[in-house]
């Protein structure tokens, strides 16, 4: 007997409400709990019925080097490389239990084990999926707590690169501006029925996954225009770090 299809939810009024963050009633998961399940993600076993991707196995396919430390962009390599396998194992379960696509997908990850998909009538079905896949689960946590470990870095990363150049009162006004999205946003994981990728909850919509240049820029950006809206910065970064050479050597004849 074939699945009934579960159609997708109506867009709410004004705007795709996939398009839209909800606005949580909890802060989104800091460093330390992306770190705490980063370390305890079980690896994805062996299922013959599901794809793998390099992030499936051990720290995300990375082994330390001599002194402990794992290479971050290597992990986010990993991370991005198993996307591919995530959604052909999401795009099956799919099929076989008749969840309809298009709308996309959005998987916004927390404290629980199942996703959440606010605004979305597929929420219970799918919930149902992940249960009925436990591997898929697994995978989606492992990428989950991979992406927000490397997205927390990051930001901690470009907080050690900005600290220097703008000093500990400027940064921190510049952070109490940001808010808590920029340190540790809400994430998710976007499936649109073939593929699928991260984004991270920002002022008013969602975005793809930032990273080290990008949230560096736009922690320089927000120093030098503290009343400019947010968007997402386009500035080369050299300019932001040093808006006077960049100037100097835009004039400079060649």
């Amino acid at each position: 007997m074939r699945a009934t299809p579960i159609d997708p939810a109506l867009p709410l009024p004004g705007a795709p409400s996939h398009s839209v963050p909800r606005q949580h009633a909890q802060a989104p998961p800091g460093f330390e709990i992306w770190f705490a399940q980063a370390l305890s993600a079980g690896r994805l076993g062996h299922d013959p019925a599901l794809e793998t991707g390099p992030a499936d196995f051990g720290l995300w396919g990375v082994a330390p080097d001599g002194q402990g430390r794992l290479n971050l962009d290597e992990v986010a390599g990993n991370l991005q490389a198993s996307l591919a396998a995530f959604a052909a194992n999401l795009g099956k379960a799919c099929r076989q239990q008749g969840i309809a696509l298009p709308p996309p997908l959005r998987l916004e990850a927390g404290m629980d084990t199942q996703p959440l998909l606010p605004f979305d009538a597929r929420e219970a079905a799918i919930q149902q999926l992940f249960d009925d896949w436990p591997g898929l689960a697994r995978q989606f946590r492992r990428l989950m707590a991979g992406f927000g470990f490397v997205r927390c870095s990051d930001a901690l990363r470009a907080y050690q690169r900005a600290i220097g150049r703008l000093g500990p009162s400027r940064l921190a006004s510049v952070l109490d501006q940001q808010g808590d999205a920029h340190a540790s946003p809400h994430l998710a994981l976007v499936f649109d029925g073939l593929r699928a990728w991260p984004e991270e909850a920002y002022p008013e919509r969602w975005r793809p996954l930032a990273g080290l240049e990008q949230l560096s820029r736009e922690l320089f950006e927000r120093a030098h225009s503290p009343s400019a809206p947010y968007r997402d910065s386009a500035l080369p970064l050299e300019q932001l770090l040093d808006p006077k050479r960049m100037r100097w050597q835009a004039g400079k004849p060649d």
